[in-house]
Order: C-alpha cells, then sequence, then structure tokens
C-alpha cells in the first residue's frame, strides 16, 4: 500500500497576494471588468504577477462603524484565501454594497463563493487553441 507523501497546498494569504497601492486600485477601476450581484461589486484587472491578488474597499458609509467594517474584511479576506487556487492572475478589488449591511454571514459566504465561480469560470484560459 502506497502512501502519497505530497504536502497538501497550503491555502495562506501572504503581502503578495494584497493589492495595496493606490496606483494598483485605480489601474483596476480604470481599466478592469465588473461582476456584482445584490451584495458585492468586484473589480478584475489581469497583473502579471503569477496569480490572485486581493484588495478591499469597503466603505464606512456603506457597512457602518469600524467593527462592522472589519468583520466584513475578515469574511472577504477568508473567502478569497479558501478560493484563490482557483482564480486567474488578476487584482480583485472588492467593494460591498449596501445590501451587504444586513446580510447574514452565510448569505455573505455564498454571494462571494457565487462570484469566485463567475470569475473563474469567465476568466479561465481557452481550452481551444
Amino acid at each position: 500500500m502506497s502512501v502519497d507523501r505530497t504536502p497538501p497546498q497550503r491555502l495562506t494569504f501572504p503581502p503578495e497576494r494584497r493589492v495595496r497601492r493606490k496606483v494598483e486600485f485605480e489601474a483596476a477601476y480604470k481599466r478592469g471588468r465588473r461582476l456584482s450581484d445584490n451584495l458585492f461589486t468586484m473589480t478584475l484587472r489581469a497583473n502579471d504577477v503569477g496569480g490572485p491578488r486581493l484588495g478591499l474597499a469597503i466603505a464606512a458609509r456603506t457597512i457602518g462603524n469600524a467593527v462592522a467594517r472589519n468583520r466584513l474584511r475578515r469574511l472577504i479576506r477568508e473567502s478569497f484565501r479558501l478560493a484563490q487556487h482557483r482564480l486567474p492572475a488578476a487584482d480583485i478589488i472588492v467593494g460591498a454594497k449596501p445590501g451587504a449591511r444586513s446580510a447574514p454571514d452565510p448569505v455573505r459566504r455564498q454571494s462571494l463563493e457565487a462570484l469566485w465561480n463567475r470569475i473563474a469560470s469567465r476568466c479561465a484560459p481557452s481550452s481551444a487553441s
């Protein structure tokens, strides 16, 4: 009986997977594609760093106080961390819509998962040559 000794793929969220600079956000907004649903909007722009990167634009006016915004940011980062292995090499900026303020966490997670799936299916490399 053989045992697979390859280590499992680690799903971390290191600093190189984050969009941080203002010029990167502006470039994504200016030349990126948008996907959205009732809770979130995602702007994505292809990058050349070899993997997906996440940027967060969670407005106080939309979500509320710092506790609510930080909780939502943690939820989005965790969702991205789990989905990143199937996403294309792109800068993805996530913004929240007013509906995200009152939505329960399971609904938020479903919404994010559906958007990650749309990104993965629409932006996947074509198998036809």
